[in-house]
């Protein structure tokens, strides 16, 4: 009696590990097809590809926290990077699950305009000053954002005053060039940090 009860048990135990085993397997599967995107930090880059905001697990470079935009103007192509752990610039996801998104605190101040899959434009709709976070959407939550970032909206310039004029640039082909242009660009950083 014993024996079969023993053996009863060794039986439901197989069982059931068979079974969590198969559960582990779907989650991971599961987590593979809607993986989280991970960002210690991020790099904003005017066009020219001037450093434009920093940030680095929520501690600002405070030499450049705040950004400008003139009220009636659109700025130049603000191009998005990522960091990592070991603060390395990181390429965007590719996917079709992650977007750049935002959140404005005064929308009354500034508007954003979207330049291909990440990279923006701000547009500032009248003077002051408000705050921007930008965030990497994933479904319904977002896997990153920023901390507010200052945002100044200074006086009003008529259009053909703007610095930049929109219609002078094809985003896709803005885009092309700057990713070509940034690959220049860390190659000079890779020698600043030989010497």
């Amino acid at each position: 009696m014993k024996l079969i009860q023993t053996l009863s048990f060794a039986i439901f135990g197989i069982i059931l590990s068979v079974f969590f085993a198969a559960c582990g397997d779907s989650n991971s599967a599961s987590t593979d097809q809607h993986e989280h995107f991970e960002a210690e930090g991020w790099n904003l880059y005017w066009g020219d590809w001037q450093l434009a905001y920093s940030v680095y697990r929520g501690k600002a470079d405070s030499s450049i926290e705040v950004m400008h935009v003139n009220a009636n103007c659109m700025s130049e192509h603000i191009h998005v990077k990522f960091l990592d752990d070991n603060k390395k610039e990181v390429e965007p996801p590719t996917d079709d699950e992650h977007s750049l998104a935002w959140d404005i605190a005064d929308e009354k101040i500034l508007d954003v305009h979207s330049c291909g899959s990440w990279g923006f434009h701000l547009k500032g709709v009248k003077e002051g000053e408000t705050t921007l976070i930008l965030k990497v959407n994933h479904h319904d939550h977002a896997d990153a954002r920023t901390p507010a970032i200052r945002v100044v909206v200074d006086k009003a310039l008529d259009a053909e005053e703007c610095p930049f004029h929109e219609h002078h640039h094809d985003d896709d082909d803005e885009d092309e060039d700057h990713d070509h242009d940034h690959e220049h660009h860390d190659h000079e950083h890779e020698h600043e940090h030989e010497d």
